[in-house]
């Protein structure tokens, strides 16, 4: 799925005379404020000492001459060497009248400079200077907000994008794999298109629907395409432009917003993110009254302030459904919910196809069997797959995109490129290689899952990768059955690793935190243990300070305590299962990881092969 953006008008602006004069004055006095604060700070001559020293000088005779500054509160002094000294004065000036008994005594002159022209001087410099510079600002700040709505100081406008109806505009053809999400925006279309349709049989239209899905899964594709379908002018907007510091800011956009979109009807407002301006109001502290909760306000209130004849249609999209306000979401604002989840099988099929197109492919490629490679890949995903297909083809100087690089492309967005820096030694090739032919061998004991490719090139921190097509992935509904045999599959390197070394390696870690994320769903999701048919932790809240943390539930410790058991117990029996088959199955192994050691990686084909002597049973009851 492509995903497109409109290019930002260029705007220009002018400044009226006065305006530049200010703004010329600003620059002045900024200047002279610069040049002049110097001159208002104390400026002592030699080196720094105390008063007591002064005075001990002084009795000794060892001073020629001294200086009391009077604003600055600092004496300066000369000594029978040469020398210049200053000490700092008490401000009360009490010490004045003792040091000129000393000099006095001493027969040393001591004048006094009272320094009154430094006082008004420094009262211009750094009160009324900077007072008149901020005046200044202010009056050309307001004079800019005052300009017409192309000026950049138009803080409260939306800042418009091209809305007109594009030449070229895109169309549900561009998109694919999300059929569902197609037919149900179609309907928005025709509404658009034949709103007389619809009231004649009293159907009212809906006023808005919100995209839900992941991140990449083209719900802004889907939009832009809504809107190529039904001729609409198309407003697309990120909830983050209406957050603003300046109070006010945000909601005035939402209005000036809904203003033009009424000018452009028929048309459709695109709302990104929206979950940055809609979160659900009242939940932290002190925050029933800020910014974002009065720009939430006026969205409510504009989409409630149009209706059927209006043409206009509000969209969003969103991956937090969870934390948006539920006065967004009943029926009359964003009458439906739109999911957009990652394609199956099918869906990324078309979608590579859709990015295959006008590119030179080699003969050899099948998408078919390249989205079976890429199981709960999205479409952004898919994209990336395809490209880097791309770049590889061309750094190797070939005229088309192959089979061989369009895996090569799967491994590098999964897993990273292949590392160089760190040439494996033969016991780490041994090791890696039997943990990653344990998971083939158990994947086939068990349930029969393919393997398409065995690799035991290091890429970014993995160190090897097992290429296992679950049949499991592409299903909405699983048994208690289906995740123990996923489970024995994932902790099936680890039982591989102590049967051949009688220890575990560091190469176990993402195993085990699959399993045990796993298995704690059983526990805490799916009620499949001895705790019981229950969830815990399960509803999802916003975690803002304030909340309330009764509905995160009340769990025991002793309940913990059974949580972590139960978690336990189902991995290490996952581990037991895949022991099983590891040894009926040893040779198997052995075989499989001394080819793999020799070769770094093994196709499908090879893979066959080797899995033969392995049937494929039900799932080993031990």
């Amino acid at each position: 799925m492509k995903l497109s953006a409109s290019p930002r008008a260029l705007r220009t602006f002018t400044v009226d005379p006065i305006s530049a004069a200010l703004a010329g004055i600003v620059v002045v006095l900024a200047l002279a404020f610069v040049l002049l604060l110097n001159s208002t700070t104390p400026e002592p001559v030699g080196k720094e000492t105390s008063i007591t020293d002064v005075q001990t000088l002084a009795k000794e005779q060892r001073l020629t001459e001294g200086t009391i500054l009077d604003y600055d509160h600092i004496i300066l002094v000369t000594t029978t060497e040469g020398e210049e000294l200053w000490a700092g004065l008490p401000a009360s000036g009490s010490s004045n009248a003792s040091l000129q008994n000393t000099f006095t005594r001493a027969g040393i002159p001591l004048r006094y400079d009272p320094q009154s022209g430094k006082q008004a001087r420094r009262l211009v410099v750094q009160v009324l200077l900077p007072v008149l510079i901020l005046v200044l600002l202010f009056t050309l700040l307001a004079r800019l907000t005052q300009r017409g709505p192309d000026d950049v100081g138009r803080f409260s406008r939306w800042r418009k994008r091209n809305v007109a109806p594009p030449t070229s505009p895109t169309t549900f053809a561009d998109v694919a794999g999300a059929p569902t999400a197609v037919a149900e925006l179609q309907e928005l279309c025709d509404l658009l298109r034949e709103p007389g349709r619809y009231a004649v049989l009293g159907a009212r239209a809906p006023r808005g629907a919100l995209l839900v899905g992941p991140p990449g899964t083209g719900k802004t594709l889907l939009a832009r395409a809504t809107a190529g379908e039904a001729g609409a002018s198309f407003f697309s907007v990120s909830g983050a432009e209406f957050v603003e510091s300046l109070v006010g800011v945000g909601a005035a956009r939402i209005r000036d917003l809904f203003s033009q979109a009424r000018d452009a009807a028929p048309a459709i407002v695109f709302i990104d993110e929206l979950d940055a301006v809609g979160r659900k109001r009242g939940a932290g502290v002190g925050q029933g009254n800020d910014e974002r909760e009065q720009t939430l306000n006026q969205l409510l209130v504009e989409i409630d302030g149009f209706d059927a004849g209006t043409g206009i249609i509000v969209l969003a999209a969103t991956n937090r459904p969870d934390i948006l306000d539920p006065a967004l979401l009943r029926p009359g604002r964003f009458d439906r919910q739109v999911t957009v989840d990652a394609p199956d099988i099918h869906g990324r099929t078309q979608i590579l196809k859709l990015y295959l197109q006008g590119r030179p492919v080699a003969d050899d490629v099948e998408p078919a069997s390249i989205a079976a490679l890429c199981p709960g890949y999205t479409g952004a995903e898919l994209e990336n797959v395809v490209n880097e297909a791309s770049l590889l083809a061309a750094r190797g100087r070939r005229e088309a995109v192959s089979e061989a690089d369009l895996e090569e492309a799967i491994e590098r967005v999964l897993n990273g490129p292949r590392a160089t820096a760190h040439r494996l030694t033969p016991n780490e090739l041994r090791s890696i290689a039997t943990h990653e032919a344990s998971h083939a061998v158990v994947a086939r004991a068990l349930g029969g899952d393919g393997t398409r490719r065995l690799s035991i090139v290091a890429r970014g921190r993995r160190l090897g990768a097992a290429a296992i097509v679950h049949a499991d992935r592409e299903r909405l509904v699983l048994r208690e059955s289906d995740l123990a045999r996923q489970l024995a599959t994932t902790m099936a390197g680890t039982a591989g690793e102590r049967l051949a070394f009688g220890e575990l390696s560091t190469a176990v870690h993402d195993d085990l935190h699959a399993a045990t994320a796993l298995a704690r769903s059983m526990v805490t999701s799916y009620g499949m243990s001895d705790l019981g048919p229950i969830t815990i932790g399960e509803r999802s809240t916003e975690v803002f300070l304030g909340a309330s943390l009764q509905e995160l539930g009340g769990v025991g410790q002793t309940t913990l305590d059974t949580i972590d058991a139960q978690t336990r117990r189902i991995v290490e029996r996952a581990e037991e299962i895949a022991t099983h088959a590891l040894r009926e199955h040893w040779p198997v192994v052995q075989e499989i990881a001394s080819r793999l050691a020799q070769r770094e990686t093994l196709s499908e084909d090879e893979l066959a092969d080797l899995l033969a002597p392995i049937p494929i049973p039900i799932l080993a009851e031990t």
